[in-house]
């Protein structure tokens, strides 16, 4: 894994730019005013959600009076690289493109889902969640995305995958999707990875009652090895689905760890589901 993800230098770009507006002393305001811009393309630029031209970079270091050749020649590099292509913007119909290039390029990933995470679907499980949330797809889209979530579980494996901490609702192993058969193979895929020193998996019993995810939903915290990239939640339900509060969401995912049972529980509830199929 490489932090050089065009999605992650992006948001570091943004980042960096809304440091030295801020140094210079604009208001976000005041530098679109200045440059006749929007504000909308200045927020959106510092938030990492757009990627700027290297003449729009140049025009607000100027803005801000930066003159180091170096720090420019930094920020340009930087521009350049926020401006390749990552392998998934080879697939026209990826609705959540963005946050593929945020996990590409992630350390470790803490999840809690009331389905079986994308990272660990099979692709006959990915194929029936796919069909049944989007029943208007077409095929070439469908294989499209059934080959980019399979492409994505590469970060897993290899000489320095990503760390995944994934707490499940039991929901998301008791529902039986695309029938008996495919479950098994899922759940035998979830066993497998359950092995793995990367992964860690348990799961929240019926038993345990309401939990602090039963109101907050499915989430992700990405984190990264690069001190000057911040962890992200990923939200998808949320209007905003990248919400600033990310530590929110690790201190919930200590929680929700609390209310499931161990990696061992867990192996074995997974095991006895099997066996009703």
């Amino acid at each position: 894994m490489t932090t050089a993800s065009p999605v992650v230098r992006r948001r570091r770009l943004g980042l960096d730019l809304k440091r030295l507006r801020e140094g210079a002393n604009l208001k976000g305001n005041e530098a679109s005013r200045a440059l006749k811009w929007s504000p909308s393309k200045l927020s959106r630029l510092e938030a990492g959600r757009t990627v700027p031209t290297p003449g729009d970079v140049t025009q607000l270091l100027d803005l801000y009076g930066v003159t180091d050749p170096e720090e420019r020649d930094r920020l340009a590099k930087l521009t350049r690289e926020a401006r390749k292509k990552g392998w998934w913007q080879l697939y026209s119909d990826i609705p959540y493109s963005t946050y593929i290039g945020l996990e590409s390029a992630a350390e470790s990933m803490l999840t809690f889902q009331t389905v079986v995470p994308g990272l660990f679907q099979t692709s006959r499980y990915a194929e029936e969640i796919n069909r049944a949330t989007d029943p208007g797809l077409s095929e070439e889209s469908l294989e499209q995305r059934l080959d980019v979530r399979m492409e994505r579980q590469q970060v897993l494996t290899g000489s320095n995958p990503l760390v995944m901490r994934a707490v499940l609702d039991e929901s998301a192993l008791r529902r039986r999707v695309g029938g008996a058969e495919v479950m098994r193979d899922q759940l035998d895929r979830l066993l497998e990875l359950s092995q793995l020193p990367n992964v860690l998996l348990q799961v929240i019993p019926f038993s345990s009652g309401a939990h602090p995810g039963t109101l907050a939903g499915p989430f992700v915290v990405l984190q990264f090895p690069d001190s000057e990239d911040p962890d992200v939640a990923y939200v998808e339900a949320n209007s905003d689905p990248y919400p600033d509060d990310a530590q929110r969401y690790t201190l919930l995912f200590d929680n929700l760890r609390g209310s499931a049972v161990s990696v061992t529980q867990t192996q074995a509830m997974i095991r006895s589901m099997k066996k009703e199929l």
